[in-house]
């Protein structure tokens, strides 16, 4: 009878199952490498498209903001003569120019209008994540000078043109060149006042005269408003090389 020998498999040794382990760790580990890098360049291009509307809007903003910074310099010089025009109409003359000035500058003021699009999708969306540290503050920075300038216009600002132009409707009397004015958009040819009572006029030059200041605040405002805006256009232009 014939004995059967089992044949045996030889052992292989601690470091082919070293090999293969690292293998399979390294494969894992360029397959994670690979994701996180096309992640990271997906983010990138998302960013870097938040940056080019933003661009677009900052044009828009710009353009803007230099017509608003013109119609408060026009209620600047209308209302350069407040104090002699006080002086007039207390001595009993008639200035008809400054009275003019005062009507057509108290009317009310241009809204400061802006872009929003893209600052809300990326205060909203988590859009900030996706851009430079340094992009990310600077657009912070630009959203908190245009808060705050709305802020004052929406507030105080409005709230003074308001009082102003009630107490205003109380002192010039009404006529229809200054009806067809308004409706064309321009100063009427003649301003005539309805009440000649001291105190009702003192309180309209006052009003008139914090509205003033009012106005050269936000005009400085706005300026600053619009540097800042200038300046980060410039530099997302110069930093991505865009057009």
């Amino acid at each position: 009878m014939e004995v059967h020998h089992h044949s045996h498999t030889a052992r292989k040794k601690w470091t082919h199952y070293f090999w293969e382990f690292f293998m399979l760790f390294l494969a894992v580990f360029c397959g994670f490498l690979a994701e996180y890098r096309l992640e990271h360049m997906i983010e990138h291009n998302r960013g870097l498209q938040y940056v080019r509307s933003f661009v677009e809007d900052l044009k828009t903003d710009t353009a803007n903001f230099s017509r608003v910074i013109e119609n408060y310099r026009v209620k600047q010089i209308q209302l350069d003569n407040l104090y002699l025009c006080f002086d007039s109409i207390k001595n009993e003359q008639s200035p008809s120019v400054c009275l003019k000035n005062m009507y057509a500058a108290t009317i009310g003021f241009q809204d400061l209008v802006y872009t929003d699009r893209t600052l809300e999708q990326l205060k909203n969306s988590g859009g900030l994540r996706l851009l430079d540290e340094q992009d990310a503050d600077s657009i912070i920075v630009y959203d908190q000078i245009l808060r705050y300038t709305l802020k004052v216009e929406n507030t105080s600002l409005q709230e003074m043109v308001t009082r102003v132009r009630n107490t205003r409707n109380r002192v010039f009397a009404y006529s229809e060149d200054m009806e067809t004015s308004w409706g064309r958009g321009v100063q009427p040819e003649q301003v005539q006042l309805i009440s000649k009572d001291k105190e009702l006029l003192n309180q309209f030059f006052n009003e008139t005269m914090v509205y003033r200041f009012a106005c050269r605040f936000q005009l400085r405002q706005t300026i600053k408003l619009k540097h800042e805006a200038v300046e980060l256009l410039k530099f997302f232009t110069e930093k991505y090389h865009l057009r």
